[in-house]
């Protein structure tokens, strides 16, 4: 028979066993009783289960709390957490990635802020963690989901999960699941899907979550056509989904720039093939790119001119990028 909790926090598990230990201690360390937690096993063929194994031996107390399960191979983390929200049985639920870390009254202050709320959503602010520094990150926002949601799509709000607590039945009522097999932007997708469907959604001006920066082995620092398809397969998805619930009307002017952002890391390469893919890839939002103010000045104006197929600006550029990587990798 399934235990029912308050909450369910789910840690997909994937090659971090430089980072894990101290993740998993300050999960079970938390100051907040009965927590339901589910690591996920993405067959990363490292010891990060081991270690976090090992951490687990030194609370005796949240043994029974824990479930560690076993990909059958490797899923990617949208499958994984797909897994994890099966076996959680929190009335809320929360994800950490197994390389971050929390503060120990996480749970207890977000938790205890989402029922005296009632709210669908919570969100706090967070830190960027670095090697040598830490920046917190300010996520104080309009607590209102059509205005969070236009925040998504602009990258004004940061489209992470581990910042965010939600009402389960929020994914149950409304079907929300992971995009299978797409593990870029798959927590964009379903930060929008969630929002739309939220009542009220809450702002909480405390920072608890630590977003490590310095994982080399992390999927955000990794960057190929794969991830590149993941990026574009989950923005289409969005588009299709705020038609299809009706609202699409409603993020017209932001829409263009999800478009944009979606494709801007070709822009940073130095090959004319990929700023003549940047071109061809939602040609419509490309007379919009002066307005994507989170892209460098430099690259808004090498963008215009491939859209312009001034080629030889576009060339001059990305000699002189090669020239300037080739100096600091001899440095």
């Amino acid at each position: 028979m399934k235990k029912d909790y308050l909450l369910s926090i789910i840690v997909p598990v994937f090659r971090v066993e430089r980072f894990i230990s101290k993740c998993a201690h300050s999960l079970f360390s938390q100051s907040l009783s009965g927590i339901q937690f589910i690591f996920i096993d993405d067959k990363g063929g490292d010891k990060s289960i081991e270690v976090l194994r090992e951490v687990l031996l030194a609370y005796p107390e949240r043994n029974e709390d824990t479930l560690i399960l076993t990909n059958p191979r490797n899923l990617g983390s949208s499958e994984s957490r797909n897994v994890g929200l099966t076996y959680a049985s929190g009335k809320y639920v929360t994800f950490c990635d197994a390389d971050d870390w929390v503060e120990l009254r996480m749970a207890e202050v977000v938790l205890d802020k989402m029922i005296k709320e009632e709210a669908d959503i919570v969100w706090t602010d967070f830190y960027l963690s670095n090697k040598d520094s830490e920046v917190r990150v300010s996520q104080n926002y309009a607590e209102d989901a059509i205005e969070c949601i236009k925040g998504l799509l602009t990258e004004q709000f940061f489209g992470s999960l581990w910042n965010k607590m939600f009402r389960r039945d929020l994914f149950i009522y409304n079907n929300v699941l992971f995009p299978s097999r797409q593990d870029v932007w798959e927590d964009l997708l379903t930060n929008v899907q969630l929002f739309h469907f939220s009542k009220k959604v809450v702002y909480l001006s405390e920072a608890f979550y630590h977003y490590v920066q310095y994982n080399d082995s992390s999927l955000v620092k990794i960057r190929n056509d794969k991830q590149l398809s993941d990026i574009l397969a989950n923005s289409k998805s969005i588009i299709t989904f705020l038609s299809d619930e009706g609202v699409l009307s409603n993020y017209e002017n932001e829409i263009p720039i999800l478009k944009l952002a979606a494709k801007q890391t070709l822009l940073y390469q130095t090959d004319r093939a990929s700023f003549k893919k940047w071109r061809e890839i939602y040609p419509e939002s490309n007379k919009d790119i002066s307005n994507y103010d989170k892209l460098p000045k430099h690259l808004r104006f090498v963008g215009k001119a491939a859209d312009r197929k001034c080629w030889l600006v576009v060339g001059s550029w990305i000699f002189l990028k090669r020239i300037k990587n080739s100096l600091f990798s001899k440095a």
